[in-house]
């Protein structure tokens, strides 16, 4: 790895810079490298870029690293286009930190560096905002941790051994990050991003041009639905490559940071068993952050015990959804464990909690 193509990575995905790899001062001080920042980071023309304070803050930490690097001011300086693009960043109005954590902005994720062939950088764009929340409680305008893992895994070659070719949805997509990888790098048949609120399908569509081939008149294999657990997939013209004799048909389901309550568990069991028995998935692939094992054992100890499965209606009458459901799933987990933080060159996250 280049001296500062994690860095460039890092900056794309919006690490915050406190973490962000740097190269050693006597790195950073050769006009050469200089070059490369400003061209791979702060030329104006690149996209998407991130947001103004974002770019501020990671150039003022690298422009005081070179200074505290120089040991020859006759020979050793601060490269002119970088020092042009910080006075501008500093001139632009500063929006309000309320402001910030509602803007939505495109970060750009790039995919683990594959041994087999290293010069291969695969990224995916997606839209999203770290403080954003929506009205019923959703965090869905951000990737989690566990789904950069998953994403980590999937990008392997033995991940994409299993969704190459096959077609794919995925619950609770939020940002569509793994979905938008799936089509666009992964080789597969076809994907449905679901999620159950409508701002989120929305966003996931506009991310969705972003991810397709430059000049390239074949489209992406991606499409973004409603699904609100417990009802139906609601079915849109543009899926009928999912139809088989005249069933709705997957072969992978695909979840990410969906076992965060225990009480959503009884319906995500039910909904898993729905794609089995009803859409006929072979695999269903979840990645979850352990943020509470109780959680978890809850949801593990459910694939085979039975539950009634009950929503309150929005006049606040309790509906039976299913009753009585069985679930007798095999469950199998899959030996892929996260890089350790300071050694990922791809698809950043932590790894301080269990995933």
């Amino acid at each position: 790895m280049d001296a500062i193509r994690k860095l460039v990575a890092q900056y794309f995905q919006l690490v915050d810079p406190p973490n962000l790899a740097l190269p050693p001062g006597h790195v950073l001080v050769r006009p050469e490298t200089q070059t490369a920042l400003y061209e791979r980071m702060f030329d104006e023309s690149l996209t998407p870029l991130p947001p103004t304070n974002y770019r501020a803050r990671v150039l003022k930490v690298i422009l005081a690293q070179i200074e505290a690097s120089i040991q020859n001011p006759d020979e050793d300086e601060i490269l002119d286009d970088l020092m042009t693009c910080w006075a501008n960043l500093i001139a632009q109005p500063k929006p309000s930190s309320l402001t910030s954590a509602q803007q939505l902005s495109h970060i750009k994720y790039t995919t683990p560096i594959n041994p087999s062939d290293a010069a291969l950088e695969r990224t995916v764009i997606t839209s999203e905002s770290r403080g954003l929340i929506l009205a019923g409680g959703t965090t869905g305008f951000r990737t989690w941790e566990a789904a950069l893992h998953l994403g980590s895994f999937l990008s392997s070659p033995s991940g994409e051994e299993l969704v190459r070719g096959k077609r794919v949805i995925e619950l609770g997509a939020g940002t569509g990050f793994l979905s938008l990888l799936c089509a666009r790098h992964l080789g597969v048949r076809g994907v449905i991003a679901s999620d159950r609120e409508i701002t989120l399908i929305e966003n996931m569509n506009r991310s969705a041009p972003l991810n397709r081939v430059a000049d390239s008149e074949k489209p992406m294999p991606f499409h973004a639905a409603l699904w609100e657990w417990g009802t139906p997939l609601e079915w849109t013209d543009d899926m009928q490559d999912f139809v088989e004799n005249d069933h709705i048909s997957f072969d992978i389901a695909l979840g990410a940071d969906l076992i965060y309550d225990t009480d959503i568990v009884p319906l995500l069991l039910s909904t898993v068993r729905d794609l089995f028995e009803n859409y006929r998935v072979q695999h269903f692939i979840i990645a979850a952050t352990i943020r509470n094992e109780d959680t978890f054992k809850t949801f593990l100890s459910g694939c085979g015990k039975q539950y009634i499965v009950t929503r309150f209606s929005l006049k606040g009458q309790e509906e039976v959804l299913t009753a009585t459901d069985t679930h007798q799933f095999a469950v199998e987990r899959i030996a892929f464990e996260s890089t350790p933080s300071d050694q990922q060159t791809g698809f950043f996250h932590a790894t301080n909690i269990p995933i």
